[in-house]
């Protein structure tokens, strides 16, 4: 495709998308609303899920309507034990605590709806055997005020930014098929005793990671598609991952430019921590087929199948699924 071509087509797709508007009334039968139930699940904590009832696509009403008045039951190993108690806005809770290895199962009945049903294993966490930083820096950038013209560095406070690589070794578990989930943390503690824990954005080669080299950013050739993975490179062993980043912080240190009057403590200590999310399939087919759904390039989303979001509620729609955390920290100087 030669530039002339490619800058015909650019100048064409305005047109064609929004050139002609007409109104078409829809002639087509509407689906009857579906109960809507939603629920994560974590070992050594009782069960919580929410209810609402689903809307028509063309509906203007972005609001869901909650659910109040439904009968939520809970199986625990094919066992039934108890109901679920409605606590208002479409919130259900109940009183069994969670054990890693329990299969769950849920029915909900309502009147005007289809019963539904859905189920769920609570998984045990990956412990993180070890996680060692190298190259870690830590630079202080400054904010400039302007005078007649002149640019001049305001010393009184600053803002920071990091980079360093990390490797994270975990054991996974074998002869089971396991999905995971990688979050990555600072936590700052500050003079006055407060403290501010602020997500780092990462970046990896890796093989267990989706990377794509994104057109906007032709340079960034680790851009992470996705930060969920399964373990189908390294089931039963230990692997270690890789993970680099090079992210803007925002916390300030002294007077703050956007707040005058408000001076930010001296930070006293910080320390980087990960977190390994082990995920049901469940809550992990939900995360993947979302996450596909928000990568769509807006343009091509018009010549793109659309992207069925995972739901596991028989009879209705929505998620049941569960996830458990392993935490390591690493103090920094």
């Amino acid at each position: 495709m030669n530039a002339r071509f490619f800058l015909y087509i650019l100048l064409i797709l305005p047109v064609f998308f929004f050139s002609c508007e007409k109104e078409i009334k829809f002639n087509g039968d509407e689906i009857k609303n579906k109960l809507v139930l939603n629920g994560l699940l974590s070992p050594d904590s009782t069960v919580k899920i929410n209810l609402t009832e689903s809307r028509f696509f063309l509906d203007d009403n972005e609001i869901f309507k909650n659910i109040n008045n439904a009968k939520v039951d809970l199986w625990v190993n094919g066992n039934k034990t108890s109901n679920l108690s409605n606590t208002g806005e479409g919130n259900y809770i109940g009183t069994y605590i969670l054990k890693t290895g329990d299969n769950i199962r849920i029915t909900a009945s309502c009147d005007g709806f289809d019963p539904i049903e859905c189920s769920t294993g609570i998984v045990s966490p990956t412990p993180i055997i070890s996680a060692d930083t190298i190259n870690y820096k830590e630079n202080r950038s400054y904010y400039y005020q302007y005078e007649k013209g002149t640019a001049i560095i305001d010393s009184s406070s600053y803002y920071m930014t990091i980079n360093f690589e990390m490797f994270i070794t975990l054991k996974d578990p074998k002869d089971i098929s396991n999905y995971y989930s990688l979050n990555l943390y600072l936590k700052y503690y500050f003079s006055n005793g407060d403290s501010l824990l602020l997500p780092v954005r990462y970046q990896s080669d890796d093989l267990v990671f989706q990377t794509r080299n994104d057109p906007a950013f032709p340079d960034d050739e680790d851009y992470l598609k996705s930060t969920v993975f399964n373990d189908e490179l390294f089931n039963g062993k230990e692997y270690k991952l890789k993970i680099k980043t090079n992210s803007w912080l925002g916390v300030n240190v002294g007077e703050n430019p956007f707040d005058p009057g408000f001076v930010n403590q001296e930070i006293a200590g910080k320390e980087i921590i990960i977190e390994l999310q082990s995920l049901s399939f469940e809550y992990y087919m939900y995360q993947k087929t979302l996450e596909a759904h928000s990568n769509l390039n807006n343009l091509m989303e018009y010549f793109s199948e659309p992207i069925q979001i995972y739901s596991n509620v028989k009879g209705g729609i929505g998620i049941l699924g569960s996830y458990s955390n392993s935490l390591y920290s690493i103090p920094l100087k």
